[in-house]
């Protein structure tokens, strides 16, 4: 489903925006190099943070303002696949499928609803200084399967970041001090993320509940966001956090009761101090970035 105020005409371009801070910078460059040629979208994943949605709206309104038209796609929302795939996205994987279901399908039903043509060239804000995964990105991609055939243009690739801030600054707003929270917590959320929510977060109790509610795999595993050989051992989102909020090395050695088949012990996978090690090296860290093209930049 699309929202909008208005009907879209043919634009050259269509920009791809998290509303992050890439995504900020990215909407100013194509003002001052194109004003008049493109418009924005951005999808609701219905995972933002809860003050994310403010932010949609107020940048939103000084798009509108600038003269930039934006649109908003919705989908069923990260609750919603979860629990029509009875289970979470495994990142860096084929089963990373949120950012296909939440953005790439939405994003592709527009571009087939308004550049039926498939003339439109889609912009994002992904810059090389992000992470290891894009070091190489170029500054074209053509035919881009992921966007039904059309070019993509990543034009502030070579961006530092004191350079996007300078452009963040022009649009009008300061730049946020974390990434875009339009998925909170992304599944590929690092200690740093996860240590980052409070521990009375709504959003905590809200995963909590859908694990438990999802019960178990076949193999008697429990269906838990964040796989237990990735956060040191812990089963469960609130075991995830407190891996986020101790000191490296951190494991956990139990399984909550609310996690527990009914009368049987389950041995989890990667609880050992192995797997644990190779997860939490520096360099891995960035593998996990959720990286699908559709958005500015790591959520």
């Amino acid at each position: 489903m699309i929202y909008s105020n208005e009907q879209a005409k043919q634009f050259k371009y269509i920009v791809t925006s998290s509303f992050g801070n890439d995504s900020v910078a990215l909407l100013q460059y194509m003002h001052e190099n194109h004003e008049g040629e493109f418009c924005a979208l951005y999808n609701d994943t219905g995972w933002a943070r809860s003050d994310w949605p403010a932010r949609v709206a107020k940048i939103s309104n000084m798009c509108f303002e600038k003269g930039i038209q934006v649109f908003i796609t919705k989908s069923i929302g990260m609750e919603g696949i979860v629990r029509k795939n009875k289970g979470w996205p495994m990142p860096a994987s084929a089963m990373q499928w949120c950012t296909q279901e939440l953005k790439e399908k939405p994003s592709n039903e527009f571009y087939e609803k308004y550049d039926p043509s498939v003339n439109s060239i889609i912009v994002t804000g992904r810059r090389r200084a992000e992470s290891q995964n894009r070091a190489n990105l170029p500054l074209w991609q053509y035919e881009s399967k992921k966007h039904g055939g059309r070019d993509v243009y990543n034009p502030i690739i070579n961006f530092s970041s004191d350079e996007r801030d300078l452009y963040i600054h022009k649009f009008g707003i300061e730049p946020l001090p974390h990434s875009s929270m339009e998925c909170y917590p992304c599944v590929c959320a690092n200690k740093k993320d996860l240590a980052a929510m409070p521990l009375d977060d709504e959003r905590i109790d809200l995963i909590e509940k859908i694990e438990i509610e999802l019960g178990h795999t076949r193999n008697g595993k429990p269906r838990t966001m964040f796989r237990p050989y990735r956060v040191g051992g812990g089963v469960g989102i609130r075991q995830a956090i407190a891996w986020g909020r101790g000191e490296h090395g951190f494991k956990s050695d139990y399984v909550p009761n609310e996690y527990k088949l009914t009368g049987q012990f389950v041995m989890f996978e990667g609880v050992n101090d192995v797997a644990y090690e190779i997860e939490t090296k520096a360099g891995k860290e960035l593998a996990r970035q959720c990286d699908g093209g559709f958005c500015g930049e790591a959520a």
